[in-house]
């Protein structure tokens, strides 16, 4: 038989300069046990598998709402700190996450990366300045408000899907295209050059709404359970997309 091979230490050095894909993946408003490895009773085999081969954090002390939990994320600051601890942003307030704060993607674009986010932004909408692509995102795609409807994308009768800041017209059911755009970024991204790709699914959180072919394995449980429950298999089956794609792509090795 052959010997196996070895790594010569030039090249573990240039895997070791080249800096690391950052993938931050966000469920929205999902129960701490609604996951297979916590004895939950929803299917979740990708992220069990993340769940297996990293850390489980047990006990983690969260922001309980959807502004907050963003602006903690994008700036690492309590969001005390600029006037966003106490509820979520309306579709109609005139207010965001303040111009002031550097956030992630604008530091990691000044490392190098190509920065995107896919899903629900929630920072601020009122004016374009607060939206993801003026923020550091070199592509942003999906929702600025919180609470659209799935399939139609609209909250409070108005429209709430872009791509890059621009209104887009789309049709299918959020959770495949959010999966579907990250997944095609991933494709796109040049293999010499780190990514940062955030996806916020606005997945699980209401209006309950899933494609009927994910309650089939649910069909023992009462509603809403059901629904919610297929909802949360749905993600998990775009997230099994997302680490598909950086498999093919090569980049899963040297990625967070």
């Amino acid at each position: 038989g052959s010997a196996p091979e070895r790594t010569s230490s030039c090249e573990a050095a240039s895997v070791l300069r080249q800096k690391p894909d950052i993938i931050v993946i966000l469920s929205d408003d999902q129960g701490a046990y609604d996951v297979s490895w916590r004895g939950g009773e929803i299917k979740t085999p990708n992220l069990e598998a993340l769940a297996k081969s990293g850390a489980t954090l047990e006990q983690f002390y969260v922001q309980p709402v959807c502004s907050p939990t963003r602006a903690s994320l994008m700036t690492g600051r309590y969001p005390m700190r600029y006037g966003l601890q106490v509820g979520v942003i309306r579709p109609w307030a005139e207010y965001g996450l303040p111009l002031e704060e550097r956030i992630l993607p604008q530091a990691l674009k000044e490392a190098g990366y190509t920065t995107a986010i896919c899903g629900k932004w929630h920072l601020g909408s009122f004016d374009k300045a607060y939206y993801p692509h003026a923020r550091g995102f070199d592509h942003s795609y999906g929702h600025l408000f919180g609470a659209l409807d799935y399939f139609t994308h609209v909250r409070d009768g108005k429209d709430d899907w872009y791509r890059d800041d621009v209104p887009l017209k789309e049709e299918g059911y959020s959770t495949h295209l959010i999966a579907n755009e990250a997944v095609r970024l991933v494709k796109a991204q040049p293999k010499d050059k780190p990514l940062f790709l955030y996806v916020p699914f606005n997945a699980v959180h209401a209006p309950h709404q899933v494609p009927a072919q994910y309650k089939e394995p649910y069909k023992n449980l009462p509603e809403p359970r059901q629904t919610y429950a297929g909802m949360v298999a749905a993600m998990d089956e775009a997230i099994g997309k997302i680490l598909g794609a950086l498999d093919e792509a090569g980049r899963r090795k040297n990625a967070l």
